[in-house]
């Protein structure tokens, strides 16, 4: 299999984790959690609530570019053992996708963009659910949707290959295109993995 660098991106509460577990999955791939390396470095625990306001303590520039650092770090040795990789994050900063693309291009690999979205009211109501749960890693909420998405780059020329996925659909469908989508980019990279294989943001409609 062709190295492949794959990268989730848009909006909190728009299934970029959900997908990116069912890409690593079905495809063998190790996954790399924005929000488990943001707490990791700041010495908590992945599930540990941290209600800060936006772009405040461990979310604000400063900490949000060790992160990204730390996640392209993680990637890189991934890429130099031969492994592909998936990263998920919100990537609001075109400055940072284009790092990753930088990254892949270094070590020959495939990289490949996802960017999930569906419609408001499903992100509200997924974002509140998440409140409940204690196992949940992300501190996204309703209160930081709006700031979030007026504070995040427009998709550029660059960001391609691009699929915009829909996650308002049962969790196999999208997945399902998701997989038709990795598929064809390996197919036109000449890997043969890939025709061996069946085919299986900051917009109100982007999820994280």
């Amino acid at each position: 299999m062709a190295l492949l660098v794959v990268v989730f991106f848009g909006l909190m509460g728009t299934g970029k984790t959900t997908q990116a577990k069912a890409l690593g999955a079905a495809l063998n791939l190790p996954v790399i959690h924005s929000d488990a390396v943001r707490k990791g470095l700041a010495g908590l625990r992945p599930t540990t609530p941290t209600p800060e306001e936006f772009g405040k303590g461990i979310y604000d520039e400063d900490f949000s570019r060790r992160t990204y650092g730390e996640m392209r770090r993680l990637a890189q040795e991934h890429l130099a053992a031969g492994r592909g990789v998936i990263l998920d994050a919100s990537y609001k900063r075109a400055q940072e996708r284009e790092l990753v693309r930088q990254l892949a291009q270094e070590h020959g690999a495939q990289v490949a963009f996802v960017c999930c979205t569906c419609p408001l009211e499903v992100v509200k109501e997924r974002l509140n659910r998440r409140t409940h749960n204690k196992e949940a890693i992300s501190d996204g909420r309703t209160a930081l949707l709006a700031a979030q998405a007026q504070d995040f780059d427009p998709l550029e020329a660059a960001d391609q290959p691009l699929l915009k996925l829909d996650t308002s659909r049962e969790k196999q469908l999208a997945t399902k295109e998701l997989l038709d989508f990795i598929t064809q980019q390996l197919k036109e990279e000449g890997d043969p993995y890939a025709t061996g294989r069946s085919s299986g943001p900051g917009e109100a409609e982007s999820e994280r």
